[in-house]
């Protein structure tokens, strides 16, 4: 999604998730639907947070893919002078790529798996 001349990623990483997950309840990344639970101003401040966070998550990654790129992150007061249905779009947006990161399974090698359950032995 375009806002102001620039395109709008958005890719859920670690960071991503641990970042949104101290905004939920218990640190619970479970409860994060409760975000969106409050007053009309907490609301929309998480909203414009998690779209900060994921859009984040985007532009380092393509850096890390292009170190001559320059992030090009969106803030949050930014996307708090957004009008509603930009907002909405883009919030919209992000949950969709939230929600795949969460979907997404990774089954470990066996050598994985054995060096692993070593580890926590």
């Amino acid at each position: 999604m375009k806002i102001r001349g620039r395109e709008i990623n958005f890719l859920r990483t670690v960071k991503t998730t641990s970042d949104i997950s101290k905004l939920c309840p218990d640190g619970n990344i479970e409860r994060v639907e409760e975000l969106f639970a409050g007053t009309i101003a907490d609301t929309l401040e998480n909203g414009a947070k998690i779209i900060h966070f994921l859009n984040e998550g985007y532009e380092k990654n393509k850096k890390l893919d292009d170190p001559s790129y320059e992030p090009k992150i969106i803030s949050v007061e930014e996307i708090m002078l957004l009008d509603e249905k930009t907002f909405e779009a883009l919030l919209k947006s992000a949950f969709e790529s939230f929600n795949v990161g969460a979907e997404t399974t990774i089954e470990l090698e066996d050598s994985k798996k054995k060096e692993m359950n070593q580890a926590t032995d």
